[in-house]
């Protein structure tokens, strides 16, 4: 079964910003093989950090095919839930 690019990089942004956030924004670049139809055997999604306040965590992510060329890249900012 083949789960969109979106679905797969908002999972690993969610799970690396944590359970106890919630998500205020989310942005999607898609880049030239991101339409392209591809198996998810042929993907490899990343997620980061790439900051984090008491109250917001920004994160980052990419999904890449098995060449290398990137498919999507995104970025978000979770809300810290009870803060």
């Amino acid at each position: 079964m083949s789960t969109t690019l979106a679905a797969q990089l908002e999972a690993a942004l969610r799970d690396i910003a944590g359970a106890e956030t919630r998500p205020s924004s989310l942005t999607i670049d898609y880049g030239p093989d991101g339409s392209e139809a591809g198996s998810d055997d042929d993907l490899a999604v990343r997620a980061w950090v790439e900051r984090s306040t008491r109250s917001l965590v920004f994160a980052q992510g990419e999904v890449r095919r098995r060449n290398g060329t990137l498919a999507a890249a995104a970025s978000a900012v979770f809300r810290r839930v009870g803060v």
